[in-house]
């Protein structure tokens, strides 16, 4: 299997990984009370830098290397 080949099996598998984790925050969003360090604010900022962000990467490699 050739290093494209694989890196977009990686890269599939971590989109699939990447909507698990978006959707783990955003019921914590809903269920938790925010305390100091875990605000709502924190959530969506943490969905948004890291988890949106590295999937809109891996899906633009994805389709660049098909």
């Amino acid at each position: 299997m050739s290093d494209r080949k694989r890196m977009i099996k990686v890269r599939k598998k971590r989109i699939k990984a990447m909507d698990r984790q978006i959707i783990t925050h955003e019921e914590k969003i809903e269920t938790e009370k925010p305390s100091k360090d875990t605000t709502i604010g924190y959530w969506n900022t943490e969905i948004e830098k890291k988890f949106k962000k590295i999937k809109e990467e891996d899906k633009k490699y994805i389709e660049e290397n098909e």
